[in-house]
């Protein structure tokens, strides 16, 4: 049997973060949500361009519905800690302030993983969209970098909202942007030139093109695409770490951290 600590560190960023405590409410969000989304999308792409297209759009919007939990839920940690008034508390302990949050980024990592898995458990269910027979490890392999770039990217994402008052204002439009300019509902290769660089500068948008080339649904180089992933991953978490270092050294020269926003 294995027992959890209810004053662990992880037990307790699980409770600062979520609002859902209860079994019911988790199933709900993790489970009923992003099948009604992934139902949305299905049905309005069948609609139409005929259900052809129906596995392209759900496979696009699992990976998409996976990056937005990760994304709320490190805005949400760093949004709770402003609101409260720890965030000041965690630059002046004497643990490393990154080390504090990627800790604090245990839960969003799993919760993230959840909502993957889930997802492909529902395409595979709900829409037919069965996984080539000998691709797992790839599979695997794609979920785990997938994971670490979109947290670093969420990293990113979270540092600056602290500068927006209106945090939700900001992931509201962030999260339309993504799912404009990564590829979610259709081939990055359709934008115009200039935009279709950007689209390719941002996380996900790789990751999205290799899990439907592993699905056949599209034709990718998977290897190829998971080593430029990486690599926009290991960009935005050294942009992160800079940030954050920045945050920290005005924090402890100011005696305060936005405090006027």
């Amino acid at each position: 049997m294995i027992l959890i600590n209810k004053y662990g560190f992880t037990n307790l960023s699980y409770k600062a973060i979520y609002s859902f405590q209860t079994i019911r409410l988790f199933i709900f969000f993790r489970i009923v949500d992003p099948f009604m989304h992934y139902v949305f999308f299905a049905t309005l792409a069948s609609s139409l361009v005929g259900s052809d297209y129906l596995k392209y759009v759900v496979i696009g919007n699992i990976a998409y519905y996976t990056c937005q939990t990760i994304m709320i839920n490190y805005m949400n940690m760093f949004r709770m800690e402003r609101r409260y008034g720890t965030l000041e508390l965690n630059i002046a302990s004497p643990t490393p302030t990154l080390l504090i949050i990627l800790r604090k980024g245990i839960v969003p990592l799993l919760d993230g993983l959840f909502v993957f898995i889930v997802g492909l458990i529902i395409g595979a269910i709900l829409f037919d969209i069965t996984m080539p027979s000998g691709n797992l490890d790839i599979l695997l392999l794609l979920i785990i970098i997938t994971l670490f770039s979109v947290i670093c990217f969420s990293l990113l994402f979270a540092s600056v909202s602290l500068l927006f008052s209106n945090a939700n204002l900001f992931l509201n439009l962030s999260m339309a942007f993504f799912q404009v300019f990564c590829g979610v509902n259709f081939s990055v290769t359709l934008l115009p030139e200039p935009l279709e660089i950007l689209a390719r500068m941002l996380p996900l948008t790789h990751s999205i093109e290799a899990l439907r080339s592993i699905y056949n649904l599209e034709n990718y180089e998977v290897y190829h695409l998971l080593g430029k992933e990486i690599l926009i991953g290991v960009c935005y978490l050294i942009v992160s770490v800079f940030l954050v270092s920045v945050m920290e050294k005005l924090a402890r020269k100011n005696g305060a951290l936005l405090k006027n926003i």
